[in-house]
């Protein structure tokens, strides 16, 4: 059941990125918490799935890379590209600016601290159970 709930989160209209990928963090969690894995990459895959539509030719970008990025790096990248679209449609204020950099914020402190997961240089990035 937790895993359907995964598999169905979806990047709704008016969702900022860190908003989106806090519904998979969550979940990635709950599901740890009850002992069931979710494999890095396919998390990964399953966020890149669930984007909106316009941003498919980004989301083909990052398919298109010989190997997926991390999820830190995928959270990071896709931060990164909300602020430039959106600087670059002149739709950007300092508030939303400032909401995507505390919800990525709290979102990165919530997994430091209550996560099951962790990674490590020696994993080769790959999350792991503590």
């Amino acid at each position: 059941m937790l895993k359907d709930k995964l598999k169905n989160i979806k990047c709704e209209n008016g969702d900022s990125i860190p908003r989106y990928l806090t519904k998979f963090t969550q979940c990635w969690d709950e599901l740890g918490s009850v002992g069931l894995t979710v494999d890095e990459e396919e998390l990964v895959s399953l966020a890149l799935l669930s984007i909106l539509k316009s941003w498919h030719s980004y989301q083909d970008s990052i398919n298109g890379r010989g190997k997926l990025p991390g999820w830190e790096r995928l959270w990071s990248d896709l931060v990164q590209e909300e602020i430039r679209r959106n600087t670059r449609d002149g739709s950007s204020s300092k508030a939303s600016g400032e909401e995507n950099c505390a919800l990525a914020a709290k979102a990165k402190k919530g997994k430091e601290k209550g996560s099951l997961f962790e990674s490590t240089s020696s994993n080769d990035g790959k999350k792991v159970e503590k």
